[in-house]
């Protein structure tokens, strides 16, 4: 599981949505969360589970560096990330490890806070929430922001995925390799002009408008989610005058990046969170004298569903 994700974090994104969100999360994603750092005294330990590229614990250090409060919050996730330290003013300290499984964590000294945002929930639960309720401190908080089974957030990426594994898609790539053998090399005028009179060039990009014409017609949203046309205008455009052999390298690129992809895409779809699962949690958390708090659900502002918000405590006695 780790490798695509480890790739993905390698590109810069901060949260698992990729684009959808260039900075950190917004809105209620961000908003839930400051009431529960606001909580936190000074001398504070926070561990966020699969942390990424840390958009929780810069969250929680934006919100808390103007206060007087100091702590630690470590970040850790099952994926390669770049391993970071963050000071800020020596107040709030920052450290995010990778290749750590949240089921079997490298430490045991006692935390205040554990934080996840659509991270345990790809975890073996039965595993990963009795390490949790180990870690934490009498009367020490869970807050988790989990995919619920229902939200707009799986639905769209559940078209998403269908789409990316269609014939169709399988057919435009394939389309784009015989029209990058079919152009040949391609360097002059005298060149363009070759393949604009070549009958077999000519069928193939009439075949690649006709299957991208059926990937729109089909699901337009999911098409734009895919990055497929990108991917086909970088073909046409920067790729022009590439060799052959460059070509196809590029498609192979293409090809590996919608695979994974699709890989992280079945991954959020089979982790989210249903009644039962909950039901399970709330049991696996019991039997470890972690309380339930809350469940609450998150909507956007046009209240379309997003996804669950946990909040547990470690039993006082």
């Amino acid at each position: 599981m780790s490798q695509h994700w480890s790739e993905y974090w390698e590109q810069g994104h901060l949260t698992s949505f990729g684009t959808d969100f260039s900075s950190n999360y917004a809105g209620i994603l961000k908003d839930i969360w400051l009431p529960i750092f606001k909580e936190l005294r000074p001398n504070f330990e926070v561990l966020d589970i699969a942390t990424g590229n840390g958009a929780l614990p810069l969250l929680l250090k934006n919100y808390l560096d103007e206060s007087n409060i100091n702590g630690r919050v470590r970040g850790v996730d099952i994926a390669k990330i770049q391993p970071r330290k963050v000071d800020a003013d020596n107040s709030i300290k920052i450290e995010l490890i990778g290749e750590v499984n949240c089921e079997s964590l490298p430490f045991s000294d006692p935390v205040d806070l554990v934080t996840s945002q659509f991270g345990i929930e790809y975890s073996n639960l039965s595993a990963s929430l009795k390490t949790v309720a180990n870690i934490l401190k009498t009367g020490g908080r869970l807050s988790l922001v989990c995919h619920h089974h229902n939200s707009m957030i799986i639905s769209r990426n559940k078209q998403v995925l269908l789409l990316i594994q269609s014939v169709t898609t399988k057919k435009l790539i394939e389309k784009l390799y015989s029209l990058a053998d079919s152009m040949g090399q391609v360097t002059t005028k005298v060149d363009i002009n070759r393949i604009k009179n070549d009958q077999v060039c000519e069928v193939l990009r009439n075949d690649i408008n006709q299957l991208i014409g059926e990937l729109y017609e089909s699901n337009e949203a999911a098409l734009m989610d895919s990055e497929i046309l990108n991917y086909v205008t970088t073909f046409f455009k920067q790729g022009l005058y590439w060799s052959v052999d460059k070509k196809n390298d590029y498609l192979k690129f293409v090809q590996k990046q919608l695979s994974d992809l699709a890989l992280r895409l079945e991954e959020l779809v089979c982790a989210a969170i249903d009644e039962t699962k909950l039901a399970s949690m709330l049991k696996i958390l019991s039997n470890e004298r972690v309380e339930f708090v809350s469940a609450t659900t998150l909507k956007s502002t046009d209240a379309q569903l997003l996804a669950w918000h946990f909040i547990f405590q470690k039993a006082l006695k």
